[in-house]
């Protein structure tokens, strides 16, 4: 109850929480370091939630794109059509993998996309996102929404979990060789933290702690420092790359 009513902090968390981070040394990137952007936008919420983050990634010199999405309330599977058709547009126009970043529920998608094509897709990271179940550990209120819109689209039983209608297995797998980013927080009054960690212990995924709410990591001066912090890495070898080279040493 104490953590929900914590995610009344939103607006501390959208100013002065900023106060701290003004002298931050905050890596920009030349333009042949820039890295593409596609964000995700949580349960219920559209890409506009995401502009200030969008922004923020403009502004250390990458480029930022959206998923497309009014309100990330749709049938998963639809949803997931649509999040591949938008990654294989970025990923030609851009000619270089894909960075998702995916709040919450994005970042559940975000990760099984990452598996379903891990040659578009550059890196993964998670803002509070419930990576195994995502209904089982909501709470209480964020379930009976989901319910709710659930039967108006005629799938009141099963809609985003393991007994979903639409025949989607949204996997608790890490995506193989893409490097993930969960950040979380233990004082998330949306999802139970636990339900935020990869425990596969892939060398490839790190979880990093943050203090904040749920619905302010997409406005959290410290869920950006992570995030400018994983951009401003070298871009990881592409697969049809690595796959040419052993190719020509045969």
């Amino acid at each position: 109850m104490l953590d929900a009513l914590g995610e009344f902090r939103v607006p501390l968390e959208a100013s002065i929480y900023w106060i701290g981070a003004l002298a931050h040394p905050w890596p920009h990137v030349k333009p042949h370091n820039a890295k593409v952007v596609m964000l995700i936008p949580g349960f219920m919420a559209g890409d506009m939630t995401l502009a200030p983050l969008a922004n923020f990634c403009r502004w250390l010199g990458h480029r930022a794109v959206y998923a497309g999405i009014l309100s990330n309330s749709e049938c998963p599977r639809e949803t997931m059509r649509k999040l591949n058709a938008r990654l294989a547009l970025a990923y030609e126009k851009f000619d270089q993998p894909i960075v998702i970043v995916g709040q919450s529920l994005g970042g559940v998608y975000a990760r099984e996309i990452a598996r379903e094509h891990p040659e578009m897709v550059e890196r993964v990271i998670s803002l509070g996102s419930p990576i195994r179940m995502p209904r089982r550990h909501a709470n209480l209120a964020v379930e009976a929404v989901a319910k709710s819109i659930a039967a108006i689209r005629g799938k009141a039983e099963g809609c985003l979990s393991e007994s979903c209608q639409c025949g989607l297995m949204l996997s608790d797998e890490s995506p193989a060789g893409v490097p993930t980013t969960h950040i979380y927080s233990r004082t998330d009054g949306v999802v139970h933290w636990e339900s935020c960690i990869d425990l596969s212990g892939a060398p490839t995924v790190e979880n990093v702690e943050v203090m904040g709410s749920h619905v302010g990591m997409g406005l959290n001066a410290d869920v950006y420092r992570v995030i400018a912090d994983r951009l401003a890495m070298p871009r990881r070898t592409r697969l049809h790359d690595v796959n040419s080279h052993v190719a020509a040493q045969i």
